[in-house]
């Protein structure tokens, strides 16, 4: 949660960079610091309220991880990676559009208020927790 607070509340960045970088710097993945640059664009729900940011770098966190970059490699691993993601989130959060978290969760809170730095934040920190959870079990049961 500090990583978090301090790059997301206090930092200045977005909630899916945040969340990607959260994920790098705990060792959660193994993707490189320049990562956190592809999350840039999906702040805010892509700027639209759509898909929460820190459920893209989630995704994009499995994906690193478990994904393929041949064709003829197995997308099975990344696939439920992703499906248990999301399924925990929406079943914790009841929603993985920004738009809808922030009507379930916040009503009432001006875009980029403290309010909603704060409530953010919770969701920032299931999706890295969730992340972690998942790629240990991957880990554990490849390992």
């Amino acid at each position: 949660m500090e990583k978090i607070q301090k790059y997301f509340y206090n930092g200045g960045l977005n909630c899916a960079e945040s969340t990607m970088r959260s994920l790098i710097e705990e060792g959660v993945t193994g993707a490189p610091p320049e990562t956190v640059r592809m999350m840039s664009g999906f702040g805010g729900g892509m700027q639209r309220g759509s898909t929460c940011g820190a459920v893209v770098a989630a995704v994009a966190a499995l994906g690193w991880a478990t994904g393929r970059t041949e064709p003829e490699q197995d997308r099975q691993p990344s696939a439920e990676a992703v499906r248990e993601f999301l399924r925990r989130f929406e079943e914790e959060f009841g929603a993985l559009e920004c738009r809808e978290l922030r009507k379930a969760h916040g009503e009432g809170y001006a875009l980029k208020s403290p309010q909603m730095y704060r409530i953010c934040t919770v969701f920032l920190a299931q999706a890295v927790e969730l992340v972690r959870e998942i790629l240990s079990r991957e880990t554990q049961g490849n390992g």
